[in-house]
């Protein structure tokens, strides 16, 4: 589905839950990184917190992509 097709709700919703999955990513990211020291980290788990980290930047990303086109929406006649 293309946001071109969207309504404004569904724009919202869709935003919501982009924002949803980017706290949990935020929130587990920090939380393998707070309480796992430097030294015990292996080169696999490094890896896979790079690869939360990329995956949030992407959902946020997204995010401000869907808040772009409600704004356009919203400004159209």
């Amino acid at each position: 589905m293309t946001t071109e097709s969207l309504t404004y709700s569904e724009l919202l919703s869709r935003a919501t839950l982009l924002l949803d999955e980017s706290r949990a990513l935020s929130y587990a990211l920090a939380m393998a990184l707070a309480r796992t020291p430097r030294a015990e980290l292996s080169r696999e788990e490094i890896d896979a917190l790079c690869q939360l980290a990329y995956e949030l930047q992407n959902k946020l990303n997204k995010t401000h992509e869907v808040f772009q086109e409600a704004q356009q929406k919203l400004r159209l006649p």
